[in-house]
């Protein structure tokens, strides 16, 4: 099994679809990245599977199965657009609205592609319990992607069906 667990939006439409897979060529996705303990990260996992599903978080999902003992389990929610604060700010109210208490933070995709972890590596942070997010830094772009991924210009783009993909493991969190 790898390592990841997969949910995917099935209420957007196919010009959704499209719109998405653009910006994510584009390289402008994001994340929120919960940390939930072990024993309540397969209730939180079914609750973001079904919202993913019924298109009240972002366009997916995806829960780690490995983790680090003693640490939370990493759940990213994407967003399609981490410039779109108003988005980030919606995503991030369905998640207060469905319980996710803790400190949250957020870091686009080109950030992860430029090996930004760690401290300093959020691009938003929502404090315990808060509606609201500050920006931390600047965004990262494509043209900050670290070598080990190739040259961002040369990577081929990814298609709806790439994006949208149910290919397993996807959907509940394994025992």
């Amino acid at each position: 099994m790898g390592p990841w667990r997969y949910a995917i939006n099935m209420a957007l439409s196919e010009a959704e679809k499209k719109e998405v897979t653009g910006l994510a060529n584009a390289g402008v996705t994001g994340k929120w990245m919960l940390f939930p303990d072990v024993e309540w990260v397969r209730g939180v996992w079914a609750d973001v599977v079904a919202a993913t599903e019924e298109g009240r978080l972002g366009y997916a999902a995806k829960v780690a199965t490995d983790h680090k003992p003693g640490k939370g389990v990493l759940i990213c929610v994407y967003t399609k657009d981490w410039r779109d604060q108003r988005d980030v700010a919606r995503v991030l109210a369905e998640l207060r609205a469905m319980g996710t208490g803790q400190r949250l933070s957020y870091k686009e995709d080109a950030a992860t592609l430029a090996l930004h972890y760690g401290k300093g590596a959020s691009l938003y942070v929502s404090q315990a319990e808060s509606m609201d997010f500050d920006q931390r830094r600047s965004g990262y772009t494509p043209g900050d992607q670290h070598a080990l991924f190739g040259d961002p210009e040369e990577q081929e783009e990814r298609t709806p069906e790439e994006v949208f993909s149910r290919d397993e493991p996807y959907g509940p969190f394994p025992d």
